[in-house]
């Protein structure tokens, strides 16, 4: 079944509204991304090779595999969140490679596992 991104990003806005910044999936074994939203003053802020370095930097530092590597022991890794002095990202991961980003303003909140758990529901409303 394919992520419902649509139902994403609107359970997202009305969860954060402003404070969404912007929402971009990935598949780390193949280097590949899509914004699935940006909200409108990143646009200028961002330049379209900035966002790309950023999503790509990201992908290579922050797979699945690498963070099951260093905590193998720990079992399979659902999440990472990385908090920043005006931001918020947080990573989740499906499906092997694949995954979301959602980045956050420094003012949201995320609560891990709910965040996770939540997510998910929306993203593959039938189950995985």
């Amino acid at each position: 079944m394919s992520p419902a991104y649509d139902a994403l990003i609107e359970w997202l806005r009305d969860r954060f509204g402003e404070s969404l910044r912007w929402v971009a999936s990935f598949d780390s074994d193949h280097y590949t991304y899509r914004v699935r939203y940006i909200r409108e003053e990143l646009k200028s802020e961002l330049t379209e090779h900035e966002l790309d370095v950023i999503i790509h930097r990201s992908m290579a530092v922050y797979s699945r595999h690498r963070l099951e590597d260093v905590y193998r022991h720990l079992g399979t890794a659902r999440s990472m969140v990385v908090e920043h002095e005006r931001a918020t990202a947080v990573h989740l991961y499906f499906g092997g490679t694949r995954g979301v980003v959602v980045k956050l303003g420094g003012e949201a909140s995320v609560n891990t596992p709910g965040f996770t758990e939540e997510t998910m529901a929306v993203l593959f409303p039938e189950g995985r």
